[in-house]
């Protein structure tokens, strides 16, 4: 059977975590070790965890460094011995068949990360329906990417090549606070053309009002939220700009040969910013942000 490790960050987890880690335990077909890396709780989460006393259960207790980084953190410091590599979220369900299924459709379509869409619930496990209707078209190249990602990094599985490249080209601690984990694995495999999306859900994604990241955690409330930190801080201005300058760092072969991604990356220059202008309505394509509103992004920095 294939050896998989499963990376869980957990941040004041203790209403659902149980019910995940023994969701992931039941996984059929597969060898599962979970890693788990706590990011500063204060509840009954880490002593929940110790309750478990499995020899396939790791736990770091570390200090407070937000989603993206704990979760990066913890992927860097799982050793390389295993076949296939997971991302998992605290307080959501899995289907048994969850892992077995991400390995097949990988395998069958040679792609190095798997995603799926997700069967979304409520506080209490009451189902809300698919995330993603079926049939919804998936953009997975890296302009859709840097514009709007659309695929979660709780649905991911990823195989060795695509953990190696991530070890040996980590990006910054800013970038991951500004678009988090899923984004950036997300990105680099998007380079290679090494996506593949799974209409189906095998995931019972838990919306409730502690969610770090969820489907619906994007509402006003939360849009007004994220205005106020990008006026207030340069570095949650310019997220694509600074994902692209990243990928540019390590990948730049590639990202020459994708003019909007190259430009995006240098956006600083007055040249790229008219590059990006003139494709403006590519750009726009993923993020249905207004032609003017991204035009006035470009121009003032908040790309």
């Amino acid at each position: 059977m294939y050896k998989v490790a499963v990376l869980l960050s957990t941040y004041n987890g203790s209403k659902y975590i149980k019910e995940q880690i023994d969701s992931i335990l039941s996984q059929e077909g597969v060898n599962i070790d979970i890693y788990i890396r706590d990011d500063g709780s204060t509840d009954e989460t880490v002593n929940i965890i110790y309750e478990y006393k499995s020899n396939n259960i790791f736990l770091t207790e570390g200090k407070n460094i937000g989603v993206g980084n704990s979760f990066m953190e913890l992927l860097y410091s799982v050793p390389e011995i295993y076949d296939y590599y997971a991302f998992a979220d605290q307080d959501d369900i899995w289907s048994e068949k969850k892992i077995r299924i991400a390995i097949e459709v990988l395998q069958k379509n040679k792609k190095h990360l798997y995603a799926s869409n997700q069967e979304l619930i409520d506080k209490s496990g009451k189902s809300l329906g698919l995330r993603y209707e079926k049939n919804k078209i998936i953009h997975l190249n890296p302009i859709a990417i840097l514009e709007q990602n659309q695929i979660a990094g709780c649905t991911m599985v990823f195989d060795g090549f695509l953990k190696r490249q991530l070890d040996l080209n980590q990006p910054s601690k800013e970038l991951l606070a500004n678009r988090i984990h899923d984004v950036w694995v997300a990105m680099v495999a998007s380079l290679f053309d090494s996506i593949i999306y799974d209409e189906r859900a095998f995931i019972k994604y838990r919306q409730h009002d502690d969610n770090v990241v969820g489907a619906y955690a994007y509402g006003m409330k939360y849009d007004i939220k994220s205005k106020i930190m990008k006026i207030r801080n340069k570095e949650q201005r310019n997220g694509r700009s600074l994902l692209a300058k990243m990928v540019y760092k390590y990948w730049p072969e590639i990202v020459c040969q994708d003019r909007v991604l190259f430009a995006a990356a240098n956006a600083n220059k007055m040249k790229n910013k008219c590059a990006l202008i003139a494709n403006v309505q590519k750009l726009r394509f993923y993020s249905k942000e207004s032609t003017g509103g991204l035009i006035l992004k470009i121009l003032f920095g908040f790309f």
